[in-house]
């Protein structure tokens, strides 16, 4: 007896465990009528729930409407809302959910593009900054071998007017040199003119010495 009781036991704890969760179909199918009667000929069998309708005009429960596709008739306004079906509004949800994932998505690729563009723009400005210091170091170098290029000019020019002027210096030198050495020559050409005529004269006047001397010796 106390097996039988706790196999019922078990059997009625089991039991709610195995009930499956349903829930009521919203699909709904709405005759379209020729009249505002129950009984009035069929228009259409069964205008699907959430149709949007046109309303002409209402009167006693029932509503004159027209389709999207132009059919006319009438239906009991109890299946007629101000808004639309929930199964209605989650699709547009959906659709504006899965519209916003679409937007957010192309916004984070947006985003993540943005960010490799910034990365590479660093990189960038990190490499023209690199740049730009070797470049003010050429700048400098440049800078002072061009000082010292206008320094050398300066100094060249310097030394080149210094060796014009000791050049006018050497000529007048050389030119006085010139002079004195033709004075020299004609110096010495006159000396030796003056001890070619004295020879002369001695020669011519020597032997009349002697002869006159060895006169007077006679005489004595």
């Amino acid at each position: 007896m106390l097996r039988v009781a706790f196999a019922i036991l078990l059997s009625f704890i089991a039991l709610p465990s195995l009930a499956e969760t349903r829930y009521i179909n919203d699909e709904l199918r709405v005759p379209l009528r020729k009249s505002p009667c129950n009984r009035c000929a069929i228009v259409h069998r069964g205008l699907k729930s959430g149709l949007a309708l046109n309303v002409i005009e209402t009167s006693d429960g029932w509503s004159h409407v027209t389709t999207p596709g132009g059919l006319e008739g009438w239906m009991e306004s109890q299946y007629l809302v101000g808004k639309p079906i929930a199964r209605t509004r989650v699709a547009d949800l959906e659709k504006k959910h899965s519209a916003l994932a679409s937007q957010f998505q192309d916004t984070e690729n947006a985003l993540k593009a943005a960010r490799a563009e910034a990365a590479l723009l660093e990189e960038r400005l990190a490499s023209l900054q690199q740049h730009n210091a070797s470049a003010n170091e050429e700048l400098a170098e440049i800078k002072e071998v061009s000082a010292s290029a206008i320094s050398l000019h300066t100094q060249n020019q310097e030394l080149l007017k210094q060796n014009k002027i000791l050049q006018n210096e050497i000529d007048v030198l050389t030119a006085r040199t010139e002079q004195l050495a033709s004075s020299d020559t004609q110096k010495w050409f006159f000396y030796g003119s003056l001890s070619v005529v004295m020879g002369a004269l001695l020669a011519i006047f020597l032997p009349r010495l002697k002869r006159k001397r060895r006169g007077y010796s006679e005489w004595a």
